[in-house]
């Protein structure tokens, strides 16, 4: 059954111009025919074996190999400048989809040989996102802020929860003193989002390859938008209840960094 779903899917994918694709794919979508998630096992089935791994990319603007870290990605990203990926299509889609970009890219990982350093939903993990995004100007001469730093450059991959505006907002409420790392934490890990890979060097590079370009239709896209809007509405309810459930336990970030 695969084999022949192989040999379709790669069939669709050559077929041009985007306009094509995009009547092609609604009309499967709408038959019940998700073309991209039939891609998704494909290639999990492939090629996830020892240290190997299907990552996607979602890019806001026009994508080209060879990976231009700087050009692909921003200093005040979560993690600096390097190559972002999700662990499943849905990710990826669910951030294009109030884009006008209409791919994601489905890429294989090796990681044999990479030092990879992998991040939790805790204290540190929001003081690292905090560092990046440069909320954390008062303390750069902290000896916790410099480790920060230091631990980050020294790994190739880092793995880490993907974090939206939702979260951030918690975080810069505890950067603020608003709320304590316990409270933010919990609040934060009501709104699992799923894992992020994120390349940092060029060795990376020597890892890392492209398998597929994959066109996400309108009405795909529209079904992201309401899904995420779902997500965010049960999310922000869970917050509300861990903000209260843990008020005042825990430390405020005064008190880490004093």
């Amino acid at each position: 059954m695969w084999q022949g779903g192989r040999r379709l899917v790669l069939a669709i994918h050559i077929i041009r111009p985007w306009s094509h694709l995009e009547k092609l794919y609604s009309f499967a979508y709408e038959n019940g025919i998700d073309l991209n998630n039939i891609y998704e096992q494909l290639f999990k089935e492939e090629y996830e074996k020892n240290q190997e791994i299907v990552l996607f990319h979602g890019a806001k603007r026009p994508f080209s190999m060879p990976i231009d870290f700087a050009g692909n990605s921003k200093k005040t990203n979560d993690f600096g400048i390097g190559f972002y990926l999700g662990q499943t299509f849905e990710q990826a889609a669910n951030y294009i989809a109030v884009q006008k970009q209409h791919f994601v890219y489905c890429f294989v990982l090796n990681l044999d040989g990479l030092k990879t350093c992998k991040f939790n939903v805790d204290t540190d993990w929001m003081m690292t996102i905090a560092y990046f995004r440069g909320w954390l100007q008062d303390y750069q001469s902290h000896p916790l802020i410099r480790e920060i730093a230091k631990r980050v450059s020294a790994y190739d991959v880092i793995i880490a929860p993907i974090a939206d505006n939702r979260m951030f907002d918690l975080i810069a409420e505890f950067v603020g003193n608003e709320i304590t790392d316990e409270q933010c934490r919990h609040a934060l890990a009501a709104t699992n989002l799923g894992f992020q890979y994120v390349l940092k060097t060029d060795k990376c590079l020597k890892n890392v390859k492209l398998v597929q370009e994959m066109f996400v239709s309108e009405k795909e896209r529209a079904k992201c938008v309401a899904s995420r809007a779902e997500l965010t509405m049960n999310g922000s309810q869970k917050v509300k209840a861990a903000r209260i459930e843990y008020k005042g336990k825990g430390r405020y970030i005064q008190e880490i960094l004093k």
